[in-house]
């Protein structure tokens, strides 16, 4: 029995419920009917969830043989190099289409490995998104992890959504990736003074504890632009960035973006970054 039947069985039943109480059913009714709507959620979770996964791991392995096959045309000694670059535009042009649905898709950073021979092509996109860290180098030291942690002032062990940076206070803050400023709240508590900044492909990026913000709500910012200082503000015990990355809503680890455009940019295509990763 498919989806579709099952609704039009449980669809007849809904009808007779119409007419008389449940009270007044059989108790066999009863349950088949109550197996007709478990039936149709297992079918809607294990399916419609199961196909959107199914689809991402489909997707990741394109993205990975499109990464393989521009390898290739890069390490080629073919003597036509016309010929070359023409085949590289080809499959830049042919993934072009699908990377910013699956940027939109990943559900953390784990996935991006598989875009990274693309990015060397279109390092623009290392812009859209967070990947660097908020900090100049040599400016702070990580003071706590991602995960669960005991809580520095209320002693409860609970999950700590972001990392802390310990640094100097008033030491400059910078965009980890171009967006719109969505949030500038003012608080005594939790964060303090801080900001969230809305990125392309469902990122969010918010900066916590605060001593001074420089931009306003709803305005445009550039990555490695300034934004803030930092401080001790809300629920602190010392100067600290906290910050936190989130990804179609979900907190996830942002160590893994640290050194992402670093990498691309040193590794991958022997330009050595500035303080900024850059």
């Amino acid at each position: 029995m498919n989806f579709f039947e099952s609704a039009n069985l449980l669809g007849k039943k809904m009808r007779i419920v119409g007419h008389c109480y449940v009270s007044g059913m059989g108790r066999k009714e009863l349950a088949h009917l109550l197996f007709l709507i478990l039936l149709c959620l297992f079918y809607v979770i294990g399916n419609g969830f199961g196909f959107s996964d199914s689809k991402l791991r489909e997707t990741t392995v394109a993205m990975e043989n499109y990464g393989e096959r521009l390898k290739d045309n890069f390490k080629t000694d073919r003597f036509d190099s016309t010929i070359v670059d023409k085949e590289r535009e080809h499959l830049l042009l042919a993934i072009e289409e699908r990377i910013a649905k699956y940027l939109y898709q990943i559900p953390d950073y784990s996935y991006i490995a598989a875009l990274e021979t693309y990015l060397t092509y279109r390092p623009e996109l290392l812009h859209q998104f967070p990947s660097c860290v908020p900090l100049e180098k040599g400016n702070y030291s990580l003071s706590s992890r991602y995960g669960m942690r005991t809580h520095p002032i209320s002693k409860k062990t609970k999950t700590h959504f972001g990392i802390d940076l310990a640094a100097p206070s008033g030491k400059p803050i910078y965009a980890s990736a171009a967006g719109t400023v969505s949030e500038v709240i003012y608080s005594e508590n939790g964060y303090g003074i801080h900001i969230i900044i809305r990125h392309r492909f469902g990122f969010k990026t918010l900066y916590g504890h605060l001593e001074k913000v420089l931009v306003a709500k709803g305005q445009t910012i550039d990555q490695h632009e300034l934004i803030a200082t930092v401080g001790s503000s809300g629920s602190s015990t010392g100067f600290h960035l906290h910050y936190e990355v989130w990804k179609n809503e979900v907190k996830i680890d942002p160590r893994p973006s640290f050194n992402l455009k670093k990498t691309i940019y040193a590794e991958v295509m022997d330009i050595k970054p500035n303080t900024h990763g850059e």
